[in-house]
């Protein structure tokens, strides 16, 4: 393919010298109803220009349609990974739903046990509000009778001056 060009190039840089040489010979050209009068260099010239504007025009239309199946490849991919990526979505959200769905089950199950069977194996169900970890702490609500202690003041996520074992521990009620 290198040599063929190459001989592409070399012919036409011939006819370019021949028309040059011997084109001084006078012509007369009639373009588009005008008549102008002119050498075969000319002629020539005004072929090669056209041939140039042609050949641009040729390499616009290919770089434009190139840009346009490259544009079409990439809106094509993007489609493909927002496809991909919605299903991985929807994955996701089917496994986290089912999880969600499977905790609520223990759950509702771990809070309607039989009376007697406790979450901590001891026999008593835990009080309403408290973990099975929290039942040591659990004492049930208890009256400070002192003027001097004041739980609210040291627990301010306390809303009653009641004092429960939880605020005593530390923790806040639920």
């Amino acid at each position: 393919m290198f040599l063929i060009g190459l001989l592409f190039i070399i012919a036409a840089a011939a006819v370019t010298v021949g028309a040059v040489y011997d084109g001084s010979d006078p012509a007369s050209v009639e373009i588009l109803g005008r008549h102008w009068d002119t050498t075969i260099a000319g002629v020539f010239f005004v072929g090669a220009l056209a041939m140039l504007v042609f050949l641009v025009g040729v390499w616009i239309l290919m770089s434009s349609a190139g840009r346009a199946r490259r544009k079409r490849a990439e809106r094509k991919e993007a489609r493909l990974r927002h496809r991909d990526s919605v299903e991985r979505l929807e994955q996701e959200r089917a496994q986290l739903r089912a999880e969600n769905e499977r905790l609520a089950g223990q759950l509702g199950d771990d809070t309607s046990t039989p009376s007697g069977a406790g979450r901590d194996g001891t026999g008593a169900a835990p009080a309403a509000g408290s973990h099975a970890a929290d039942t040591t702490h659990d004492t049930g609500p208890t009256h400070d009778t002192s003027a001097t202690h004041d739980t609210t003041a040291t627990h301010p996520a306390s809303d009653s001056s009641e004092s429960t074992g939880y605020e005593r521990s530390g923790q806040r009620r639920v």
